[in-house]
């Protein structure tokens, strides 16, 4: 950890963060199987935290799987699915077993497992798809060229597109009139709606899940000084995508955000993410549209879309956490849902 201190995070030496600390080096080559070792170990979301955070593990891994890559440039990843099998430690640094899956002209799919180097355990396994060009601008510029020049059209740009929710509209051009945060590290940053800060007033359980949410993160990464902007700003959305979302749950249930910290249990299970265009800029403010779609069993399974800005869609993560709410959560949750005529769900 003091190596990594020294390297990523000097202030008088600034890198390119994501870059330096995804890096690993490569240990040995079989045919389709291939080892590699981090460089550096995956982080604590904070220092008194248990494990480490899941969005170092998919961003490490996403850069791993790209080392693997005989065309880095021209391939980017289109969908990663992940597990978290253990809770990782920043004692040592991770290996990573990867077996290339395939390889095409147009994609390349790879299967990796992540082993901590002081214990040898199976920790994190991940298997992720590349594809050529994931460029819609640069798609519709070839296909008006070929439009206008006549020759053969093998594809056509033709999109169908979902908008943000009712909270970009209302918000984006407010960010920095938001309570503001940074957080795991000091490399992401987060701006959310007052609201987030207060005590909800219209909570029903029964239709939870179709209640949109929605704040603003980005990486605090100057990718300038990185060597590849595109490659930095993709491991910066898989570095935000396991972010802070999920600590937001109980302000979907009416509380506000980071108040019985104690009570409420949660580490990610399984993560999967689409990547659906490569134009985006993680180091910019992204639009975390999300909903909590359903909790049953300790399980909470979430959906979230990334929109740029100008209100693009550019990825969307698909989320299940192992949750335990303490019965002081539960008990505050339906008096607040009472007032509004809700039954309770649960006797206490």
């Amino acid at each position: 950890m003091e190596r990594l201190r020294r390297d990523v995070y000097d202030a008088n030496h600034p890198v390119a963060k994501l870059e330096t600390k995804t890096k690993v080096k490569l240990i040995s080559a079989n045919d389709h199987k291939l080892v590699y070792e981090g460089i550096y170990p995956v982080e604590p979301i904070k220092k008194e935290a248990r494990g480490t955070y899941g969005g170092d593990f998919v961003a490490q891994g996403m850069n791993v799987a790209w080392e693997s890559i005989s065309d880095p440039k021209h391939f980017q990843p289109h969908s990663l699915h992940c597990y978290f099998v253990k809770a990782g430690s920043p004692e040592s640094t991770i290996t990573w077993e990867v077996t290339k899956v395939s390889d095409t002209r147009n994609f390349a799919n790879r299967l990796l497992l992540a082993y901590q180097g002081h214990t040898n355990k199976l920790v994190f396994t991940m298997q992720i798809s590349f594809t050529k060009d994931n460029d819609h601008k640069k798609r519709v510029s070839d296909y008006n060229q070929l439009l206008e020049s006549g020759h053969q059209i093998k594809s056509i740009p033709f999109v169908i597109k979902t908008t943000p929710n009712q909270k970009y509209f209302a918000l984006k051009d407010k960010i920095d009139q938001l309570p503001y945060m940074e957080h795991t590290n000091g490399n992401l940053a987060v701006a959310f709606p007052q609201e987030f800060l207060e005590y909800g007033t219209n909570v029903n359980h029964d239709a939870l899940g179709n209640q949109e949410f929605g704040i603003f993160s980005k990486v605090l990464d100057d990718f300038s000084l990185g060597t590849d902007v595109i490659r930095q700003s993709f491991l910066g959305l898989a570095f935000v995508s396991d972010s802070i979302w999920l600590a937001t749950f109980t302000r979907a249930l009416g509380l506000p955000i980071g108040s019985y910290e104690q009570d409420y249990f949660r580490v990610s299970l399984d993560h999967s993410l689409y990547f659906h265009d490569l134009n985006f800029d993680s180091s910019d403010w992204i639009f975390l549209d999300f909903r909590f779609m359903n909790m049953k069993n300790d399980r909470v399974v979430a959906v979230i879309n990334f929109f740029t800005l100008d209100g693009n869609l550019v990825a969307t993560a698909f989320q299940e956490g192992y949750t335990f709410l303490h019965k002081n959560i539960i008990e505050t949750s339906q008096t607040i849902a009472a007032k509004n005529g809700i039954k309770p769900q649960v006797k206490l």
